[in-house]
């Protein structure tokens, strides 16, 4: 939907009253309740066969509504959210009601844990159906730069930073000054953190404190942006937003990690919005990573990898924008400055101050958009050690929410706005339920524990078609996105970490504190990440469980049910944990900047020959770029120096002399890699052309396809995963084992004959 079109939930009401908020309440429990009394009640006058029957028989309908191109769009969509819906809640009154049966004390502690988990899983199943029943596509925003420049609300960009590289917050923050924007009304702010007077004071971090306090002070005045500091670091990155909040007066606030290069048009298509609707607390722009994150990067060699941060801001944030439920995701964001200092600033009781400011400015009856344009290009950790370190913190931040602030007792909120909150807190549990999976085939196969008690029948009427429906479910909301096993893998892999960090907070839920996630590291060789220890003996608990099965099988004929579904299970988590090992072999990244693929038309002219000829941009970074051109086009020199222009979508030329690095014939072209040279005050122009171009990220998003087209390739696909990312960490470890083995050799031979010249 386009956002001059668009309605904006609540955007001329006030906050909820009781009358409305139970009349929401109602529908809800009616709709629910309902669906769970068809689900329940379809059962009682049925035998075993027919109610294989009915299950397949959902099963299929909703295969064709799947299968179906029209069924992304309503009237049908709501149709297949119901049978989907359905089938959820069919299982879980079925697992409710006919499977806990109680054998013993230990058989119940295995079965307890393994149904909760199940819930936490069928509760987020349709919670997702919920939330993404009709995502906003608000990608067309009114421009209003150039319309009004006298009645244009001021904004201020802040950057806060705290041990980031210089380098990193010098790009943001040339970036910035090059937004589309009266300069009489923008100002930008380098918020650094890491030179607080309590660290210059600290004996432990003076010298660093006072080197980066000059260096980044010296940057501002250069840049012609205003530098602020601050006294002590409390609350760290909210704290720091705060501080900054009471030193300005611009009547928006722009947010942007250190890290997160705007594009030059990010407030043309944001401001306007506030214009629009006075209540209007937020717009939100997706974050576009120009790097891949560890798990992409280390099994982008196996597979057409899904972008993990693709599904949540391609899909579900534009789902959670139709409830009015979009929420502030810490950069990226336009906030209206008289709403958050109607609530004190940004929120400090979490350590994910985003969500939770968000929530409680919702509460308030206030409005956020979220525009699903990407207009910053950010970084993605570098190492799983780092990447474990910020996705703990959002698990430990958003539990938090969920204890301190839980979104379903909170006043103000529709009850749309519950549900959507309280599924991005209660999603963060996953880790619990994903290890439960991971050792519950185990628990029975190995230690005799009884916590499933189901036979063939009742697997094939009700497991089979749940099963089969959740990866539909997961294709058919977020195929654009995101593959549906991924979504298994980036569980997985993060799951084990997070169990203590998400017990921690339980126990204590004012103890977890912020840690920042280090950006722009390099790594200088492959190595398998200690990290990936738990996993092995994740493979090795389930590989000894195969074995036993098959002994069991032999001996206990009577279990032959429950030992066929575990042995299954224990071959998918052997699997899935092979597939995970994949993601921790660490990929060597020594690049200075990342590159990234993008398209336009480029020249080259080349000085020693007079000639100029024309191709393609393949992909760019701030160090160089990549251009196809004609086979018939005569060669170059390796360090040749040549003009290079190129222009953007706006178009606007820029000219760079370069160094050719590499000219090499593909096919009927020949590839050009180019260095750039620029000294620094050409350096903003590079900066401008890189990444002052959304339409470059835009069309990025656009040009990624993840859908496999079919259930059977997803699960031959997820098979061939496995099995590739094993023999990429066998053949990368016999190498260096190869190369280890050489090298002792090597030394021991130069030592025997040193020691026989010295002899002779």
């Amino acid at each position: 939907m386009k956002a001059d079109t668009a309605e904006f939930a609540l955007a001329d009401n006030e906050k909820i009253s009781s009358r409305q908020f139970f009349a929401q309440a109602w529908l809800f429990v009616l709709l629910v309740g309902g669906l769970a009394y068809t689900a329940y009640y379809a059962e009682r006058y049925l035998n075993g066969y027919e109610k294989v029957i009915l299950g397949w028989l959902a099963l299929g309908l909703t295969l064709g509504l799947y299968r179906m191109k029209s069924s992304r769009g309503l009237p049908w969509r709501i149709v297949f959210v119901f049978l989907t819906a359905f089938l959820g809640l069919r299982y879980l009154l079925w697992r409710t009601f006919e499977t806990l049966i109680y054998t013993g004390p230990l058989d119940l502690i295995g079965l307890a844990l393994l149904y909760l988990a199940e819930v936490h899983a069928i509760m987020l199943h349709i919670l997702s159906l919920f939330i993404n029943i009709s995502p906003l596509e608000r990608k067309e925003c009114p421009v209003v730069v150039k319309d009004d420049p006298m009645n244009l609300p001021t904004v201020d960009v802040m950057v806060p930073t705290y041990t980031e590289p210089d380098e990193i917050i010098r790009i943001t923050a040339i970036a910035a000054t090059q937004i589309n924007y009266p300069k009489d009304k923008l100002r930008v702010h380098i918020m650094d953190d890491g030179s607080t007077i309590a660290r210059r004071n600290n004996p432990k971090t003076s010298a660093d404190a006072w080197a980066r306090y000059y260096r980044l002070r010296a940057m501002a005045q250069e840049l012609g942006v205003n530098y602020i500091t601050r006294e002590a670091n409390g609350h760290a990155k909210a704290g720091n937003i705060n501080h900054a909040l009471r030193q300005t007066s611009g009547d928006l606030v722009l947010v942007l990690d250190c890290d997160h290069v705007p594009t030059r048009d990010i407030l043309e298509h944001t401001v306007g919005l506030f214009r629009k609707d006075p209540k209007l607390y937020l717009v939100q722009t997706p974050h576009f990573f120009i790097n891949p994150t560890p798990i992409e990067k280390n099994l982008e060699h196996v597979s057409n990898v899904s972008v993990e941060n693709d599904m949540f801001f391609r899909i579900i944030h534009a789902g959670l924008d139709f409830w009015n439920s979009s929420y502030f995701c810490g950069s990226a964001a336009i906030l209206r400055r008289k709403h958050l200092e109607e609530i004190g600033g940004i929120a400090t009781d979490t350590i994910t101050e985003d969500a939770e400011t968000s929530l409680i400015l919702h509460g308030k009856g206030y409005n956020s958009i979220y525009v699903n344009r990407p207009m910053v290009c950010g970084l993605s950790p570098e190492t799983f050690s780092d990447y474990v370190t910020q996705r703990t913190r959002w698990a430990q931040g958003m539990v938090q929410l969920f204890i301190l602030k839980n979104a379903l007792t909170m006043r103000g909120l529709s009850i749309a706005q519950r549900i959507c909150y309280f599924n991005s807190s209660f999603f963060w549990f996953f880790g619990i339920s994903r290890f439960i999976y991971y050792i519950s085939p185990a628990l029975f196969l190995i230690f005799g524990l009884m916590i499933y008690h189901a036979s063939v029948g009742q697997i094939l009427a009700y497991a089979l078609p749940y099963v089969l429906c959740t990866v539909m479910v997961m294709d058919f909301l977020y195929g654009k996105a995101r593959q549906p096993f991924f979504s298994e893998i980036y569980e997985s892999v993060q799951a084990l970490f997070l169990i203590p960090a998400i017990i921690s907070v339980m126990l204590n839920p004012h103890k977890p504190t912020f840690k920042i996630t280090p950006k722009g590291r390099t790594i200088e060789s492959e190595s398998l990440n200690p990290l990936a220890a738990p996993f092995f003996l994740v493979v090795a608990i389930n590989f000894v469980s195969l074995p036993i099965a098959l002994y069991k099988w032999m001996e206990y004929p009577l279990f032959r049910d429950v030992i066929l579904v575990t042995s299954i299970w224990c071959v998918f988590n052997i699997l899935l944990a092979l597939v995970s090992l994949g993601a921790f072999w660490e990929k060597r990244q020594v690049r200075r900047y990342h590159r990234i693929r993008t398209k336009g038309p480029a020249r080259i002219y080349f000085p020693r020959l007079d000639v100029a000829v024309d191709g393609v941009m393949e992909d760019i970074s701030l160090t160089g770029l990549s251009i196809y051109v004609k086979s018939d086009a005569p060669e170059a020199i390796k360090d040749e120096e040549a003009l290079i222009t190129v222009s953007d979508s706006y178009g606007e030329s820029y000219e760079f002399k370069s160094r050719i690095k590499r000219w090499s014939k593909r096919k009927r072209k020949i590839l050009c890699g180019a260095e750039l040279l620029y000294d620094t005050e050409e350096f903003p122009q590079a900066v401008k052309f890189v990444y002052g171009d959304s339409q470059r990220w835009m069309d990025s998003w656009e040009g990624k396809t993840t859908s496999s087209g079919g259930v059977g390739k997803l699960l031959w696909s997820f098979l061939v995963l496995g099995l590739n990312a094993q023999k990429e960490i066998v053949a990368s470890v016999t190498w260096k084992a190869f190369a280890w083995t050489r090298s002792k050799l090597s030394t021991t031979y130069q030592t025997q004959v040193a020691e026989a010249v010295v002899k002779n």
